[in-house]
């Protein structure tokens, strides 16, 4: 089959606009690192692109990848017998007064860990010459590369989600685009190289099981390890292979598009050759069949519907054209993507930033020179480059629709890209924070649909955690732990001598439910209520199981952690256990408040455990404050190990909380995030601001949106802050360090706060503008109750809003001191202008 592919261009595929700095990522070489590549993804097969000239390196993976799944005991090592016997003798050294033999004591739950999500293969495409495959393909280069050229320019359009390379070179001109589309799902790779020969070999770390060719084809089988042993357990040989493989095999396709194409197999590999410029289109299918079930689908038909999935896309590119298959994927993209925009600065500084064609297209939204921009001496300034926030606003939204679609697995610590085989955290479901950041920009920016995945993994882990909430803690409800996987993991990690700091944390579970109602606040859905009232109930179930009465009456947790932190303990000791921690009450207190108003709102129906929910919600213990008057972390605590954490989880009343706190806790979490420090890693920064616009702090704000915009490698450590310092590699990936995706998920959820609030029940417009943000526009957030906002402001003052409502309602709208009562209908939007755009 051949389709011509021959195509050039000197500056990105899609028209150099105006805002070009802002929807797109640039570079004048190519990428020298992971962290330097640029990320696509389709919600499950996700690749890294390098951009080189001569050759390329592209770094698959696939959200369904993962090693495992764990072998489940018939009678679990940690029986309900020694569980509850761990759990007596915490709360009696608790009420002893020794947290240290508490937190020995629950050491007695750990027993297994969440498994890794994996990297798939690499694939490498060269001009004039040929890769061989390699045996287990290398994980992580000493250096890994992709040759450059001369007037060499690589980047990705956020807009149409498509990479694109354009390099000039004595040997000849070399031109690339590719895009993982959804529709076909599918990896599609348009190259020419001006009729050279080019080559594509396939690899992986992975074990390759089988591979063959037929015609212009090629496939390779993939295994996944059986288990991988967590960085934390310090173990000398954490990648393990079964004699008896049960995990996840993956099954890849490749199909040329060219003149003439030569196919091969090694035993560590495919190649394809072609005589001259040609498409390549990729596939990939898995065992894997849903969230918290071991894999029962058959290799063999994942791979025939790999390659039927390549047959198809190859037969509408031969009728349509490539150009066809590539805009049908621009348009699933963008019918998400452009829900949405942000534009920063002044209308005539942005028409000045890569207007027009110009003559020199090598600065067109040069993200180096970007970065370039903030930087002042010994920080960074976000103000210098205001185009800079809004680019990663349009990032973080970008990532989340590459990583997390109906039908696909979750955005992870990663988001759907890994290049390791042990990644960082084994790039679980981390959920004592991380998970939770990655999904709070769905709702208010416009991409409800991406958290869909969440959902299905919120709804594994109620299924997984009855039994261990049953045999730990003598509980009908679910629960749910620190970390998961897709085999919906929910019991206590470790191997008996982890932190339980981290290792024991019960209301994980608890506070993912948050999503399920902000999704019922946001958008009213019956058919969601009656889906998620199930999971829900358990949930509270849980709760209620675990609360005990205080001697006054009110209602603590006993064992309680507070991720991630520990205190001081008389005679120079630490532990992270004691009694009531803030984030476990404030949690509590939200689920049971959200049972009562969604049970009233949809007419749900639990008369037992509603009456009981009512009768325990007010008696859940008040939030207290130590001797110095900032917001305690446990109830009886004054002293952390760590005063500068990076940690904030007793703040958790702030944000990402449906309700507004009293004045006097707003004012002590003030005070408690001033002792805090805003050094923190890129996530716990994202953090920071959203609380600091909760509290309507817009000049704090602005000092952390400068912290999170510097230099990952430029950051050396100051006094507070903990250890990890966040910033951006040259890809904008954000740093804890390592690269973790919740920083740049974090960040765009934090802006969102800065700019409109619905929390309180009153729309809240631009409640916490940064200082160094006066001018701008965005369209599209999303409030609560179903109303969409756009905003406009100069000189730091709004000058007008517009407001849709999905269904009829009367709302309340605040600007300073303006304030609106508004009767909303669909398809009337109601324009406001305030007296200050008039001065």
């Amino acid at each position: 089959m051949t389709v011509p592919s021959t195509f050039s261009f000197a500056h990105p595929p899609s028209e150099v606009a105006s805002d070009m700095h802002v929807h797109g990522l640039s570079f004048s070489t190519a990428a020298a690192e992971w962290v330097d590549a640029l990320p696509l993804g389709n919600g499950r097969l996700g690749a890294m692109v390098y951009g080189g000239a001569e050759e390329e390196l592209i770094w698959l993976s696939e959200g369904t990848v993962w090693s495992g799944p764990p072998r489940r005991p018939s009678e679990h090592p940690v029986t309900a017998q020694l569980a509850r016997a761990a759990i007596r003798s915490a709360r009696a050294a608790l009420t002893s007064g020794d947290p240290v033999g508490a937190e020995e004591a629950l050491q007695a739950l750990q027993y297994s860990y969440p498994q890794a999500f994996q990297p798939l293969a690499r694939l490498r495409r060269a001009v004039a010459s040929a890769h061989e495959p390699a045996p287990r393909a290398e994980v992580v280069p000493k250096r890994d590369h992709a040759t450059t050229a001369a007037s060499h320019r690589r980047g990705l359009d956020l807009r149409s989600a498509i990479s694109w390379t354009s390099a000039a070179s004595p040997a000849g001109p070399v031109a690339q685009r590719a895009f993982t589309s959804a529709p076909a799902d599918a990896l599609v790779l348009e190259v020419s190289a001006g009729g050279r020969p080019i080559s594509f070999t396939l690899d992986s770390p992975l074990r390759t099981e089988r591979s063959g060719t037929e015609g212009t084809g090629a496939w390779a089988i993939l295994r996944a390890p059986d288990d991988v042993i967590p960085a934390v357990q310090r173990d000398p040989d954490p990648i393990r292979w079964a004699e008896e493989p049960r995990g996840v095999q993956a099954a890849v396709a490749l199909h040329a598009l060219s003149g003439e194409v030569r196919t091969r197999t090694t035993p560590d590999g495919v190649v394809l050759e072609v005589a001259g410029d040609a498409t390549l289109i990729l596939a990939v299918r898995t065992t894997f069949t849903r969230l918290g079930q071991e894999p029962t689908g058959d290799v063999d038909e994942a791979l025939a519907a790999a390659r039927a999935a390549c047959s198809e896309v190859a037969e509408q590119c031969a009728v349509r054209g490539v150009a066809a298959v590539r805009g049908a994927h621009e348009q699933a993209h963008r019918e998400l993507y452009d829900r949405t925009e942000l534009q920063l600065g002044a209308p005539a500084d942005r028409a000045t930033a890569g207007a027009g064609e110009p003559a020199d297209t090598s600065t067109i939204g040069d993200t180096d020179a970007l970065l370039a921009a903030v930087q002042d001496g010994e920080g960074a300034h976000a103000g210098a480059a205001p185009e800079l926030t809004a680019l990663l606003f349009h990032l973080g939204r970008y990532l989340l629709i590459c990583s997390s679609r109906p039908g696909g697995t979750p955005a992870n610590l990663q988001g759907v890209w890994n290049q390791r085989m042990q990644p960082p955290w084994s790039s679980t479901f981390t959920m004592n924070i991380n998970t939770e950041m990655n999904y709070w920009l769905a709702e208010t920016t416009g991409l409800a649909e991406c958290a869909e995945p969440l959902f299905d993994l919120v709804e594994a882990l109620a299924e997984r955690g009855r039994e261990p909430a049953e045999r730990i803690y003598g509980s009908s409800g679910w629960v749910a732990h620190h970390a998961s996987d897709i085999w919906a993991f929910t019991d206590p990690m470790g191997d008996g001598t982890h932190d339980p700091a981290w290792a024991f944390w019960p209301f994980a579970g608890v506070w993912l439910t948050s999503h399920l109602t902000d999704r019922l606040a946001f958008s009213h859905d019956d058919a969601a209520a009656q889906r998620f009232w199930p999971t829900l109930r358990g949930a509270a179930r849980f709760v209620l199981d675990w609360l005990e009465p205080r001697p006054d009456g009110t209602l603590g947790t006993s064992p309680s952690t507070s991720p991630e932190n520990r205190f001081v303990v008389e005679g120079g000791r630490s532990s992270s256990v004691a009694s009531d921690s803030t984030m476990d009450l404030e949690l509590a207190r939200q689920l049971l408040r959200s049972m009562l108003r969604l049970a009233e709102q949809y007419g749900l129906q639990d008369e037992a455990l509603l009456d009981e929910v009512a009768r325990a919600l007010p008696r859940i213990a008040p939030i207290g404050t130590d001797s110095t008057g900032l917001l305690r972390e446990w109830a009886q605590v004054e002293r952390m190990v760590d005063p500068h954490h990076r940690h904030i989880a007793h703040l958790v009343g702030i944000h990402p909380a449906d309700q507004a706190p009293t004045p006097e806790v707003a004012a002590a979490a003030s005070r408690s995030l001033d002792a805090r420090g805003d050094e923190g890693t890129g996530w716990s920064l994202a953090w920071k601001m959203a609380m600091r616009a909760r509290l309507r702090e817009p000049e704090a704000v602005g000092r952390l949106l400068d912290l999170f915009v510097r230099r990952a490698v430029e950051v050396t450590p100051k006094p507070g802050g903990g250890r990890w310092r966040g910033g951006l590699y040259r890809n904008l990936f954000s740093a804890h360090p390592p690269f973790q995706i919740d920083g740049n998920f974090g960040f765009v959820a934090a802006i969102a706060e800065t700019l409109l609030q619905s929390h309180t029940g009153t729309l809240d417009l631009l409640p916490a503008l940064p200082p160094d943000l006066p001018d701008g526009t965005v369209r599209g957030l999303r409030a609560r109750t179903g109303i969409t906002v756009d905003l406009h402001w100069s000189a730091g003052t709004l000058r007008n809003a517009t407001l849709r409502s999905d269904h009829p309602q009367t709302v309340t709208a605040r600007y300073r001191t303006s304030t609106w009562q508004l009767d909303l209908h669909p398809d009337e939007p109601v324009h406001l202008t305030t007296e200050e755009s008039h001065s």
